[in-house]
């Protein structure tokens, strides 16, 4: 759930400053973070909170 909010935040920032005519270098940033939130969500990246969260909810055997 907080990669998704947070990836439409980024999204969110994308707008704004695609509004503002922001340069365009500048908003590729806010588009890799929402790329990252999005990747985070397909299995795409992995992160070593997500992979806490799986470790402690399943006993994984010798």
């Amino acid at each position: 759930y907080d990669a998704l909010i947070n990836a439409l935040n980024s999204l969110i920032l994308v707008e704004e400053a695609l509004s503002d005519n922001i340069p365009t270098d500048l908003v590729a940033i806010d588009i890799r973070q929402a790329l990252h939130h999005l990747g985070t969500i397909t299995g795409e990246i992995t992160t070593d909170e997500v992979l806490g969260s799986i470790f402690s909810k399943f006993c994984i055997g010798k």
